[in-house]
């Protein structure tokens, strides 16, 4: 019994976990912007992925607009599955099957922000990247999964023995 209420705590830190994950995704990326475009010092908010996503695009040749654009949706992206995420974290306290669905739509839409990763990736022939994306969306992935595979107490457990 033990085993398996330590199982349904921690599915709900894995919520936790993602919930505070997507937070700092979002929170550095958008610090990274904000650098960019000068209105933060560069030592306080390194400007490190919009380099990253210029630099990757070069061999395109595409018009200016295009990283920014891209960029605004990554950011959008992140601020999405960081607000699903925060909603589902705010679910914990109700029945399991309300948190569990909110947590399957933030792990479904953020899945599918690497899903969108990867594909860049390798259209950009960027395989450091697409190793460190592929780890990240990979771990993403097995806890999403660790929330359907890992036994909860159902009410046969609390049952005692009366004999």
């Amino acid at each position: 019994m033990w085993r398996t209420i330590n199982n349904a705590l921690f599915k709900k830190i894995i919520v936790l976990f993602w919930t505070f994950w997507w937070l700092i995704a979002l929170w550095t990326d958008a610090v990274g912007a904000l650098a960019h475009i000068k209105i933060l010092s560069r030592s306080w908010a390194p400007d490190m992925n919009y380099p990253h996503l210029v630099d990757s695009l070069n061999m395109y040749g595409v018009s200016s607009w295009v990283p920014p654009l891209l960029f605004i949706l990554i950011l959008l992206w992140s601020l999405i599955s960081a607000g699903l995420f925060f909603w589902a974290s705010l679910g914990l306290r109700y029945r399991r099957e309300i948190w569990m669905s909110r947590a399957e739509i933030a792990f479904i839409v953020s899945l599918t922000y690497w899903f969108a990763f990867f594909i860049a990736d390798q259209l950009v022939m960027k395989f450091d990247l697409e190793q460190n994306h592929m780890v990240q969306g990979g771990f993403q992935l097995l806890t999403f999964l660790s929330l359907y595979l890992l036994p909860e107490p159902s009410h046969t457990f609390r049952k005692r023995n009366r004999s």
